[in-house]
């Protein structure tokens, strides 16, 4: 999977932009501020239909317009396609292909996007919910239906908290919430059980090459739920709901829900000793790299097609050996490597590579390199 070239009209700092991109490698370089991680950002809210850096749809539009556009053309198994975002200040507009789309839905898993930036290098140390945010991405990514379910769970999550809240407590009202809750809360279990063991083996694999086979890493689903099987969504239906109805004077007295897939997280060891607790900073980077390069692998399983990887401004966190590592051993992905230092260039070399200079929402030079 690749992308040929953008098209961005009144994006952030670009009032008009074309690029067309290099199959392998794509090196954006230029001060902060002047733009370079807009480019990738945008390449983010044509496979996601939002950006990795705000919620706010409207922050993306270039101040005093109403409006922008973003066009991509990109290569998925040997297939051309094209998708088109049009953003106003109120509504969103998507097409694949040319042909409107009414939902997100049905952009995820169009163009496969994995982005690694500085905060993911915290990735193991930090709370649950980011590891959380992590996990439902990449799912979402590959299986649509993931995401609706999600959607769906946490709609129902927030009505039952609201009922909790009120003065009155509809019990026929929450008993509906609960059977809801139980049923796209197993479905969602399932799901981030068969993510989590894949990415446990896939990450492992590339911890042992990182680690010169010295470290085995072991990634754990974390639940509130007590059990062995997770194949079977009936029986987690059934444990969810009695889960529900355990805890509910507790819920009543905290007016929230405590239990269920908001309250997951994952356990990272690497030779059985938990790293987030108890690794040093270099283990819970190198960790934290596992298992955002495990992604790609996990999409090229799943899709058949290996993803689009961005880089943002990552290389300015990593001493050169982890940099080199990433390009050398990920030769059969294309890249977009957003740096403020010319020098990465230097990364680059016996690569196939192309480099864009930017400044002040302007490609200013680019040029060719490598093989």
């Amino acid at each position: 999977m690749y992308i040929n070239n953008i098209k961005l009209m009144n994006y952030r700092n670009y009032q008009s932009l074309e690029l067309d991109f290099n199959k392998k490698i794509n090196l954006i370089i230029g001060s902060n501020g002047q733009g370079k991680t807009n480019i990738v950002e945008s390449i983010t809210l044509m496979s996601i239909g939002k950006s990795f850096r705000t919620n706010k749809d409207k922050d993306l539009i270039m101040f005093n317009k109403d409006s922008l556009y973003t066009n991509c053309n990109f290569s998925r198994n040997g297939i051309n396609k094209s998708i088109e975002v049009v953003v106003t200040k109120e509504k969103k507009g998507i097409k694949i292909n040319g042909v409107s789309v009414k939902s997100l839905h049905e952009l995820l898993g169009i163009l496969n996007v994995v982005v690694f930036s500085p905060e993911d290098l915290k990735l193991v140390k930090d709370g649950p919910k980011e590891r959380r945010s992590f996990i439902d991405k990449e799912i979402s990514q590959v299986m649509p239906r993931y995401y609706s379910l999600l959607m769906d769970y946490n709609k129902t999550m927030n009505q039952r908290n609201i009922l909790l809240k009120s003065n009155y407590i509809d019990k026929n009202l929450l008993d509906v919430y609960d059977l809801s809750l139980s049923k796209y809360g197993s479905e969602i279990y399932v799901f981030r059980n068969r993510f989590i063991e894949k990415l446990s083996a896939i990450s492992n694999n590339l911890h042992r090459n990182l680690t010169l086979n010295k470290e085995n890493l072991t990634i754990k689903y974390k639940n509130q739920l007590d059990i062995d099987d997770y194949s079977d969504a009936d029986l987690i239906k059934e444990l969810l709901y009695q889960k529900y109805k355990e805890t509910i004077d507790s819920d009543l007295y905290n007016r929230n829900t405590k239990i269920g897939p908001h309250k997951d997280d994952i356990s990272i060891h690497i030779n059985d000793i938990d790293v987030r607790m108890f690794g040093s900073q270099g283990q819970q980077r190198t960790a934290s790299i596992s298992l955002k390069l495990s992604e790609i692998e996990l999409i090229k399983q799943e899709v058949g097609d290996y993803p689009v990887l961005i880089l943002d401004d990552v290389f300015s966190e990593l001493d050169q050996d982890r940099q080199k590592m990433l390009v050398e051993k990920l030769g059969d992905v294309q890249m977009f490597v957003t740096s403020a230092d010319p020098l990465h260039i230097n990364i680059l070399k016996e690569l196939e590579y192309s480099v864009f200079h930017i400044e002040n929402g302007k490609v200013i030079s680019s040029e060719n390199g490598g093989l």
